[in-house]
């Protein structure tokens, strides 16, 4: 009982601050999971991905007034390419899976990652800021940040945030609310192909439902305080979790070494 107490706080703290900084909340469950240890990769990745489609359904449906009023083209182009992103990166995961490193490669990869998005968004008016119209670059965009998060296995990711930003001159509530976006359509496809490929009778749901259920509140929660927060109180969550995520990932792969 106290084991399931535990996963469900964890799903629900980490997706009211991934539901207010628009990160999903894989990126905090993924690396926490890994340092709790009770569970294989595969098993880690499952859990992590299905609670994190079902805070982003939840905070998008919390925010769907939102979500109309976003742009029609770059909404639809980022989702198609996150489904087709989130397929491949499931897909290189599974054919990766037996080797013992790859545990590794995505704690260094998200060290990397959360590294210079925090420094970009340190000193993001030193950078130049675009407006990106060109659909098959928007397309692209969408793939790669839905590769990205389903290998990793962590839903979505503040890198979304970093490129929405330079990329598509977002503010910072508005770039977590197309990255939610996004991390519901990669997940969605990467999750699909995990339940059609895999023989799931290997996996340990025990803690499951407690952590679906931990998504769905903390979704609703963090979508509505979302509504509360500035621009610059968003921003202020967000660097904190980054910095706060570089320090366990880096214990992490301590542990792994």
């Amino acid at each position: 009982m106290g084991t399931v107490l535990l996963y469900f706080i964890i799903s629900l703290l980490a997706s009211i601050i991934g539901a207010i900084a628009g990160i999903g909340g894989g990126v905090f469950i993924k690396p926490i999971l890994d340092f709790l240890g009770d569970y294989p990769l595969a098993t880690i990745g499952m859990l992590s991905s299905t609670t994190v489609l079902t805070m982003s359904v939840v905070s998008l449906w919390t925010r769907r007034r939102e979500v109309k009023q976003m742009d029609k083209t770059t909404s639809i182009l980022l989702a198609v390419g996150a489904v087709l992103g989130g397929l491949i990166g499931k897909v290189v995961f599974k054919s990766l899976l037996t080797y013992s490193w790859v545990g590794n490669v995505q704690t260094t990869a998200l060290i990397i990652i959360f590294s210079a998005v925090l420094i970009y968004v340190q000193f993001k008016d030193k950078f130049p800021s675009f407006f990106v119209k060109n659909r098959a670059v928007i397309f692209g965009m969408g793939l790669a940040l839905g590769l990205m998060s389903a290998f990793l296995d962590i839903g979505g990711g503040p890198h979304n945030i970093a490129l929405l930003s330079l990329f598509f001159a977002m503010d910072a509530k508005k770039s977590s609310l197309y990255s939610l976006f996004i991390i519901c359509f990669s997940q969605g496809s990467a999750l699909l192909y995990t339940f059609t490929s895999l023989d799931l009778s290997t996996f340990n749901f025990a803690m499951l439902p407690g952590m679906m259920v931990g998504g769905v509140l903390g979704g609703a929660i963090g979508s509505n305080f979302s509504k509360w927060f500035t621009i610059r109180g968003v921003e202020i969550v967000f660097k904190l979790s980054l910095a706060g995520l570089v320090l366990l990932n880096l214990y992490n792969l301590y542990l792994y070494l």
